[in-house]
């Protein structure tokens, strides 16, 4: 995204239109560069902390307006957090924790969510994790807010076992294995090569 000084317009886009105005009062007072990036498979969004200059946010720019807020007010935090504690805490603890309260809590009072994803957050909120993609209720309903036209793509955890799905841009065809702990074991085909995937990660089911 090019820099703005319209903040306001530059996120309206990506923003639920009733938290765009308390989400930019909020950002303002904390001063920084926000950076809309291209999808990320590894990250929703980040901070990095600048020392004799602004601090950087980014968030992926093709997450869902709900997501999107989120995954903002979760970079936020960290900012706070680190303005006030610089390197004395960990990055996602007690302090952080408390920030990423403070700055969602007034969007769930305000309604800005469907109710499904805000008891969702409400369960989240209870002890937030490094990033929402480790909360598999959270992940699956905000999944259901992503636009996409093609029905078959889906979150691994909600695709059969046994079933064959294609992943990543080159569509590698992989079929659904047993769940090890926290991740499916998969096998790619025909290679029979062995992949460990996280429940939440999108794929597009095999229907032919």
């Amino acid at each position: 995204m090019k820099e703005s000084t319209d903040l306001e317009g530059a996120l309206q886009r990506f923003l639920p239109e009733a938290a765009l105005y308390r989400a930019c009062e909020m950002l303002r007072q904390y001063p920084h560069h926000l950076v809309i990036t291209p999808p990320r498979s590894t990250k929703l969004g980040d901070f990095t902390a600048r020392r004799g200059g602004k601090h950087i946010l980014t968030v992926n720019g093709n997450l869902n307006r709900y997501a999107f807020l989120i995954t903002l007010m979760h970079e936020l935090a960290h900012l706070i957090t680190y303005l006030e504690h610089r390197d004395a805490v960990k990055p996602h603890g007690t302090e952080w924790k408390s920030a990423f309260r403070t700055t969602l809590s007034p969007f769930i009072r305000a309604g800005v969510f469907p109710n499904d994803i805000s008891e969702a957050v409400k369960g989240y909120m209870s002890d937030p994790g490094a990033s929402t993609c480790t909360d598999i209720k959270l992940s699956k309903v905000l999944a259901k807010y992503d636009k996409n036209s093609n029905p078959n793509v889906m979150l691994l955890d909600d695709v059969p076992a046994g079933a064959k799905f294609y992943y990543g841009r080159t569509k590698r065809i992989f079929q659904k294995g047993a769940k090890l702990r926290t991740r499916y074991k998969c096998i790619e085909l025909p290679a029979k090569h062995v992949y460990l995937f996280s429940p939440l990660v999108k794929v597009l089911l095999h229907t032919t």
